[in-house]
């Protein structure tokens, strides 16, 4: 899992497998509650794309997240899978 910066909740890595290679993306919970998304590796290699925005949580969400990494890092799974992403799961 990447590092967080100071304005980062949680991160996650997903990736995609083609003919066309592999590709991964970088996903983000921001402080402010802003949720993005870049790809960040085409087949190994570092990519720096710019962050697209998916949604920015609200006041409520954001508040039930609080401090807790995991209940951050749930969200924005759940938030990959709903956009056609394939969460890769450290955690187990």
């Amino acid at each position: 899992m990447p590092r967080l910066s100071a304005r980062e909740i949680t991160s996650i890595e997903t990736s995609y497998t083609s003919e066309l290679g592999t590709f991964s993306w970088a996903w983000v919970v921001r402080a402010d509650g802003e949720v993005q998304y870049r790809l960040s590796h085409v087949d190994g290699r570092r990519e720096r794309n710019p962050w697209q925005s998916v949604c920015r949580l609200t006041a409520i969400e954001r508040r039930a997240i609080g401090s807790d990494q995991a209940r951050a890092t749930d969200l924005l799974i759940r938030l990959a899978r709903e956009h056609g992403h394939f969460p890769v799961d450290k955690r187990r």
